[in-house]
């Protein structure tokens, strides 16, 4: 019969067992309070499930968004910008990524500048 104190083990590759300890050493952990503190505060993370559901929705903002009268610009940006942050928080951006969106955003403010100026002629 097994003592109430006794250690339970779990079984894990070499590889995810080295993968475990990279991550409680960055977190300045041993193993065992790593592994304890994903148990007790790592279980309300994002699902597969739930992450696509917000992608579907981020998508639908970007249509609605698009869908908007000219003329509404600031809501339409203000959409895309709620939309694309939302989006954000669910992949890691590479520095090539940042250039081009930057690049993007630059040419909606021209675009938008020269819609102003057309409108206060």
């Amino acid at each position: 019969m097994r003592n109430e104190n006794e250690k339970k083990s779990i079984k894990m590759s070499p590889l995810q067992e080295q993968q475990i300890r990279e991550q409680a050493e960055k977190k300045g952990m041993n193993f065992s309070e790593y592994m304890l503190d994903c148990t007790l505060h790592n279980n309300h993370g994002i699902t597969p499930y739930m992450a696509v559901k917000v992608q579907e929705m981020v998508n639908m903002v970007l249509e609605i968004a698009d869908n908007l009268d000219s003329k509404d610009y600031i809501r339409r940006e203000e959409l895309r910008q709620k939309a694309n942050d939302f989006e954000g928080l669910f992949k890691s951006v590479s520095p090539q990524e940042k250039y081009n969106k930057l690049e993007n955003t630059i040419g909606l403010f021209i675009e938008g500048g020269a819609e102003v100026w057309e409108y206060l002629k």
